[in-house]
């Protein structure tokens, strides 16, 4: 093994991270973006995709912008969702606002845990939602949410950009029932228009036809595509510069 390329979860990318450090395997992670995953903890993780500190600055400038202080943020109990709760701390700080409650939901909860938290987070002074969840617990999050009447007027609900990759990968048929997540603000991680990306669109396109593919492509399909380019590009230069790969059992791996 010369590289690893994932995993799709920040938590997942904490476990590997420990086990590529040991081995001194570069990681190449598309969808890890908790900001606590760095190179300085972890030296040999690569973030192939943007750390989820950029998209909480820009839900502070938004919430900054319409002059709201307090927010309630709506998070995935886990090592991606604490990640970017502190991420979003420390950005409204800036902007001198803060989160005045905090609606952890556990990962996999089902429908009644959903509302429990979310009746309590209603409680709560601020109408400003901050939602930043797996796709999983999120779809079922609005339709609790419309149920408990929090998607009337006087309510605002920002979304982190895991809801623009559902969005983006599915088809006109997956969205037919999606009338309840109308009027959310919703993040979507830039990939600049060029050359190179319309030909890969095209490509997927085609090989899509062509297997009876039905998702579309999301963001980290794009950043998956690079990471393993980016890979095959270091060990195409490696071998062309005379170098030589050599395999060797490793103890520990038995550990």
């Amino acid at each position: 093994m010369v590289a690893v390329i994932g995993p799709q979860s920040s938590g997942i990318g904490h476990v590997i991270s420990h086990v590529v450090n040991e081995l001194h395997v570069p990681l190449l992670s598309f969808a890890a973006t908790d900001p606590s995953l760095s190179a300085s903890e972890y030296p040999y993780f690569i973030r192939t995709t943007t750390s989820d500190y950029f998209q909480m600055n820009a839900v502070a400038s938004i919430v900054d912008y319409y002059q709201w202080k307090r927010v309630t943020a709506i998070f995935v109990d886990d090592d991606y969702g604490r990640g970017g709760m502190e991420a979003l701390g420390d950005a409204l700080a800036l902007k001198r606002a803060k989160i005045s409650y905090k609606a952890a939901i556990p990962p996999n909860s089902n429908t009644d845990v959903i509302n429990d938290v979310l009746f309590r987070a209603n409680m709560m002074e601020s109408r400003v939602m901050v939602v930043h969840v797996n796709p999983d617990t999120g779809m079922r999050i609005f339709s609790v949410a419309k149920n408990l009447q929090m998607m009337a007027s006087g309510y605002v609900w920002i979304v982190t950009d895991w809801l623009a990759a559902v969005l983006d990968s599915s088809t006109f048929r997956d969205l037919k029932d999606m009338g309840h997540i109308q009027g959310l603000i919703v993040l979507r991680q830039h990939i600049p228009e060029s050359d190179a990306k319309d030909k890969f669109i095209s490509k997927w396109n085609n090989v899509a036809r062509n297997r009876n593919i039905t998702s579309g492509l999301n963001s980290y399909g794009f950043y998956a595509y690079d990471s393993v380019w980016a890979v095959a590009r270091a060990v195409d230069k490696f071998l062309s510069s005379g170098q030589q790969i050599n395999f060797s059992t490793d103890p520990r791996l038995q550990n």
